[in-house]
């Protein structure tokens, strides 16, 4: 819900340029570049720890960044462009002692609404997400799925926020996110699942280590996806002879299975896939799975997240047979 009187934006409705917050313990944000364009959801990834969370408070003003530019509907970020956004942090953030029905019109207050037709939005909009019969009800006393829907602005800002639905809440969120999107409305959606960002979003923003790696479609990234696989195995050393011998490159993620490790080896396009496993096999590592690296997003994820981090090398590897 939000205020009438505003003037139109001029291209994306969020504009992150050159954006860096550093802190005493370091894990803060060195070069991030984003946008939010009207009409689109827009996935914003990365790893633990890449920045996301840093990035999402400064655009809301809640960190004051030591460099770089955000605006908001084609101006300078400031108060009034900030009182357009409309955030949902994964945790419920109300106070749950409010009813819903309140919490929902305080914030169409919030956005310049009068009493009245705060209160009107806020019973269509609770009819609209299924919580008639609960508009008395206590934050407290809703399911966190429930609580999750007691948001509703022209930009979105969602941090995993199918994060706690079933799948019947899931289906009524993004039914909302489509209505929302199709009226022109922006949204970033931050998130760690794969399958939701390539099934919901149009376009993916990547962090890693501070720094914007990927913006573009979801086409683009798919299409950064590696040629090679992903390999669990106990025995490092196999794994390693096996990569360099193929002429791929290897890179252990950071997941674990008891005494074995997941490996994402690299290979030149002309390598099959089977031609890697004759060479794992021929150094007798024990192999517990073997996955082919699929040419969607989740393919290109760990290829993009790992953007400037060292890779271990043929002449990495040739050393360790």
């Amino acid at each position: 819900m939000e205020s009438t009187n505003r003037p139109e934006a001029a291209g994306p409705l969020l504009q992150v340029r050159g954006l860096a917050k550093r802190f005493a313990g370091g894990r803060g944000v060195e070069n991030v570049d984003l946008s939010a364009p009207a009409g689109c959801i827009t996935g914003f990834i990365g790893v633990n720890g890449a920045g996301k969370s840093t990035t999402l408070r400064c655009i809301l003003g809640l960190l004051r960044p030591d460099a770089g530019d955000v605006r908001l509907f084609g101006r300078a970020a400031d108060a009034w462009a900030r009182r357009q956004i409309g955030f949902l942090p994964e945790e419920r953030g109300l106070s749950p002692r409010d009813r819903a029905r309140d919490v929902v019109a305080f914030h169409g207050r919030l956005k310049g609404m009068d009493r009245r037709a705060a209160f009107r939005a806020a019973d269509a909009l609770l009819e609209r997400i299924g919580l008639v019969g609960r508009e008395r009800s206590r934050i407290e006393s809703l399911s966190k799925g429930n609580a999750q829907r007691v948001h509703s602005p022209r930009l979105l800002l969602l941090d995993e926020p199918l994060s706690g639905l079933d799948p019947v809440a899931q289906a009524e969120m993004l039914s909302l996110f489509a209505e929302f999107r199709s009226q022109g409305g922006a949204i970033l959606f931050s998130t760690h699942s794969m399958a939701a960002a390539q099934a919901q979003c149009d376009r993916i923003v990547m962090l890693a280590g501070g720094r914007t790696v990927f913006e573009g479609t979801i086409d683009e990234a798919a299409r950064r996806a590696p040629h090679g696989a992903v390999v669990v195995t106990s025995d490092a050393e196999a794994l390693l002879a096996a990569a360099a011998a193929t002429g791929g490159t290897a890179h252990q993620l950071a997941s674990a299975i008891g005494d074995a490790s997941r490996w994402r080896v690299v290979l030149p396009p002309e390598v099959t896939h089977p031609a890697l496993m004759r060479a794992l096999a021929e150094r007798g590592a024990s192999i517990l799975t073997f996955h082919p690296i699929k040419a969607d997003l989740e393919g290109a994820f760990w290829d993009m997240a790992s953007a400037g981090e060292p890779t271990v090398r043929e002449r990495d590897v040739q050393r360790a047979a």
